[in-house]
């Protein structure tokens, strides 16, 4: 034996222990194949606990099970997800904690895991591998019943609703598309009231980057199924994914009718006026937009609301609106016009006021400013409530013709 490794070999416990929590599961497993002693060391508890959280989100123990074989058990059920199980679960767990909180219908739809030998069945029947990131999470949770509001978020206009529900994969595999313009690509969500769905796409043979989860422009879509434009919403299932629970879980999502609607609020996008303050959040409609021709729909919330420390006397009435619209190229709209969707809100301390509305460009950026007129009820008196500006930028795209292009260079 080399005189370095015989030294190795010879440093106290203490400090070789302190040398193993820095290997990681397979290390571990190599050393403790060298030695007695290095067996032993290796198998300590300090080890391998924090491997379980790391790599599995456990915390605790079961009862007479060394943390070495906590480990050991979880990774002959979830050995293959080793490297995206923890980012999957802790994103489900994510969603879940605010779903039985905030939307317990919808908490309740959700379906359990389906095993291993369930997704190769169905990979078998579409003939084509899945991503590990999606696998798991169909192993963890296999979508949600169609009966409930979408898993995977809510919007309202006038004369207009959507809700996607996460598909589970045996639903998803019968919609997996073989057609031109969307060969490969397996659906995520749908809505049932709009018809809207997300799709992955698993392989390029339509041009599309493998793994990108995207919207196809409804507009095109109805005419020659190759011409389909996209709307991309993730690079990949996992970004996807996790951005989706990570924004729920920091509550930047409203919940209406106990559904969580995905409008974002701009960090900083508030402003106070005399004890009035006015926030603003936005979101892109790709199922009411289009690339050819560009038409982009955005829908935005605002929220008026009075301190409750004030005086009864600063309570007003908002009379009317006046915004100044400014697209992509500096062009400005101005608008004016009596009360907010046909409603003229009375605003009295600690009360508040929110209502929805929408508009559109035919650029691919946009954003809104503008000020509110408010009457004092009891002097009659007016005052400008300022609006701060808020920005609408819809998806990035891919169109048909780039598509076809990268589609060409391949064959």
């Amino acid at each position: 034996m080399a005189e370095g490794a015989a030294d190795v070999i010879n440093l106290p416990p203490e400090l070789l222990l302190n040398i193993f929590a820095f290997l990681d599961y397979k290390d571990l497993i190599c050393c403790s194949k060298l030695n007695k002693k290095f067996h032993d060391l290796s198998s300590h508890n300090c080890l391998w606990k924090p491997l379980c959280k790391k790599y599995w989100l456990l915390t605790q123990c079961t009862p007479g099970m060394s943390w070495k074989n906590q480990f050991c058990h979880w990774y002959q059920e979830w050995g293959c997800y080793i490297y995206c199980y923890c980012t999957i679960k802790g994103a489900w767990d994510k969603i879940m904690n605010f779903m039985v909180v905030n939307c317990p219908t919808i908490y309740s739809s959700v379906k359990d895991g389906i095993t291993e030998q369930e997704v190769r069945d169905i990979e078998e029947n579409v003939c084509i591998k899945l991503p590990k990131d999606l696998k798991c999470s169909y192993r963890i949770h296999n979508g949600q019943k169609l009966n409930a509001p979408g898993l995977m978020g809510s919007m309202s206009i006038h004369s207009h609703y959507r809700t996607e529900s996460l598909l589970d994969l045996e639903t998803a595999s019968i919609g997996f598309q073989q057609r031109d313009g969307l060969k490969g690509c397996l659906p995520l969500t749908i809505c049932l009231h709009s018809g809207l769905t997300q799709f992955i796409a698993l392989n390029d043979l339509d041009g599309y980057q493998p793994n990108i989860v995207f919207y196809p422009s409804q507009d095109l879509i109805l005419q020659t199924s190759g011409s389909v434009d996209a709307f991309i919403s993730g690079r990949s299932f996992t970004e996807w994914f996790v951005s989706y629970a990570e924004l729920l879980d920091s509550g930047h999502f409203v919940v209406l009718n106990e559904q969580p609607y995905k409008f974002y609020k701009e960090p900083g996008c508030e402003s106070t006026t005399r004890n009035i303050t006015v926030t603003a959040e936005t979101c892109f409609l790709p199922e009411l937009s289009s690339v050819n021709p560009p038409h982009f729909f955005h829908t935005y919330r605002i929220l008026m609301s009075m301190a409750k420390d004030v005086s009864i006397l600063e309570s007003c009435q908002l009379v009317s609106r006046h915004w100044i619209v400014t697209d992509e190229n500096g062009h400005e709209e101005r608008i004016d016009g009596p009360g907010v969707v046909g409603e003229f809100p009375i605003m009295k301390p600690g009360t508040s006021y929110s209502w929805v509305s929408c508009t559109n460009f035919n650029t691919t950026y946009g954003n809104m400013r503008g000020h509110f007129t408010m009457k004092n009820l009891k002097t009659g008196l007016t005052t400008d409530i300022i609006c701060p500006t808020y920005h609408m930028k819809c998806f990035p795209y891919v169109t048909a013709e780039e598509r076809i292009r990268v589609k060409l260079k391949k064959e």
